[in-house]
């Protein structure tokens, strides 16, 4: 009888499973490997003490180098986000909450991955970080109580999360009496009882980690201003990019944040990496911001669009994920830091990124451009939160929370006219919901940050868009 199931989910990522030891080890994590698992049916419908909820990995092997041709190789965000909250582990009386999530691999890397997942699930946490980039009083003590809100009253530290195990030279158990050993560099053998499995996470020359589905080929005409649809799926959609667009201006490109796989989607567009102007970055979850890697040249400055909020947890986040390591990333991005709450010009594009309510620093972006007969505009909502859920976080007489004021604003920035909206409603606790949106004055509303198929209702509210689907706001050039 085999004690261990060992499955091949893409080049050099493995899930094996250990049910009498209840160990299922996701060996490699690159990104999107979450999605490559729910594209597999590995992560079933469980059920325990009455509770219904998705298995799936509950601990994770790092490679042993951060870099592979190009590639990311320790993108654990997700994944544990996986375990958190799809399958329960954080939720406060889950059958599933006395477990913890288990890290496994070198010290420096393990350590490096529970500071960027702390960046990741909070941004920044003190006043004084605020202040550092020149925040208010005011902004940082209302955002620092909106996100509190969303951490149930305290940004906890990782380690407090999860299990870190350092792996050395010697064999070691990683739990109920299975051990892990390194054989040489990123070759592996874990045994239970008189039986074992080799794992190899290298990868082999000129492979890539490939994305969990396929692009059709698209055609781009030449407009003045216009919006390429280029994902409207989320962090778990594993037949879609995530929720992102393409901004055309004036002959330049410009991308609304850099998720995962981003260079497949340029390539289905027939665009090369040194053809992008520039990155807006709403924020740095993973599925927003895990292709930004991909980007980066040493020749060339990528130049990356942000409020000074959302640039330092960018550059923090960044210096977590390689912390320790020789890899400097200042001398390859060019930053242009936006100011919030008005309208920033670049060439002619105006930019105006607004506070958004979400567990970390986030910006909602509106762009404008001057036309024949005046502005054309475009509203990008990604990572928004339900109203309903945000009037939940309102102070009352027993508890902090937020103020009537913060909510009407909010509430206020989800009401601004645009020609094109393009909104999260992907639902509480932490999206948006297309109710929201039910007596919106835009011209055209656009749905995305699901991986579930629009309700009958949505689709009375917002329109659904496949990729490569472009809104012209303004076909050529105005007279001036």
């Amino acid at each position: 009888m085999a004690l261990i199931t060992k499955r091949k989910i893409l080049d050099g990522v493995f899930l094996l499973e250990i049910p009498e030891a209840e160990l299922r080890l996701l060996c490699g994590c690159p990104s999107d490997a979450i999605k490559h698992l729910a594209a597999k049916g590995l992560l079933p419908m469980a059920e325990k003490d009455g509770v219904k909820y998705e298995s799936g990995p509950n601990a994770i092997l790092l490679s042993d180098v951060m870099i592979q041709n190009g590639e990311l190789c320790n993108l654990s965000e997700f994944p544990v986000l996986h375990m958190f909250y799809n399958q329960g582990m954080i939720l406060p009386g889950h059958p599933n909450s006395s477990s913890t999530p288990i890290l496994i691999g070198k010290k420096s890397f393990v350590d490096a991955q529970m500071d960027y997942i702390f960046v990741g699930n909070y941004g920044l946490v003190t006043e004084q970080e605020f202040r550092e980039v020149g925040e208010t009083e005011e902004f940082a003590s209302e955002y620092l109580t909106m996100k509190l809100k969303f951490a149930q009253g305290r940004f906890i530290p990782s380690d407090e999360l999860m299990t870190g195990l350092y792996l050395n030279d010697e064999p070691l158990e990683i739990k109920k009496g299975v051990f892990i050993k390194r054989n040489k560099l990123n070759h592996f053998t874990i045994s239970y009882k008189d039986q074992s499995v080799k794992v190899d996470l290298n990868l082999k020359r000129h492979h890539k980690y490939k994305p969990s589905y396929t692009l059709p080929k698209v055609r781009l005409p030449n407009y003045y201003f216009a919006i390429i649809h280029s994902g409207e799926g989320d962090g778990w959609d594993h037949t879609r990019p995530c929720l992102s667009s393409i901004i055309m201006y004036n002959r330049k490109l410009f991308l609304m944040d850099a998720g995962p796989n981003i260079l497949w989607t340029l390539k289905s567009f027939g665009i090369k990496p040194q053809q992008i102007e520039g990155v807006f970055f709403t924020h740095v979850h993973d599925d927003h911001f895990a292709g930004l890697h991909s980007l980066i040249h040493p020749k060339r400055k990528i130049k990356i669009f942000a409020t000074n909020t959302v640039k330092s947890t960018i550059v923090t986040k960044l210096n977590s994920l390689f912390k320790g390591s020789d890899l400097d990333y200042n001398d390859c991005m060019l930053f242009h830091d936006l100011d919030r709450e008005v309208w920033n010009d670049y060439g002619g594009l105006e930019i105006q990124p607004i506070p958004s309510a979400h567990p970390i620093d986030t910006t909602i972006f509106i762009f404008r451009v001057k036309a024949n007969n005046g502005y054309k505009s475009y509203g990008h909502y990604s990572d928004i939160v339900a109203l309903n859920w945000l009037e939940k976080m309102k102070a009352t007489a027993n508890k902090p929370g937020i103020t009537d004021e913060y909510y009407e604003k909010i509430k206020e920035s989800f009401k601004i006219k645009v020609n094109v909206k393009k909104i999260d409603v992907g639902g509480p606790v932490v999206h948006g919901d297309a109710e929201d949106f039910l007596d919106d004055d835009s011209d055209r509303l656009v749905m995305g940050h699901t991986h579930t198929p629009f309700t009958s209702r949505q689709l009375e509210i917002g329109d659904e868009v496949t990729f490569g689907e472009i809104d012209v706001l303004i076909d050529s050039k105005p007279s001036r």
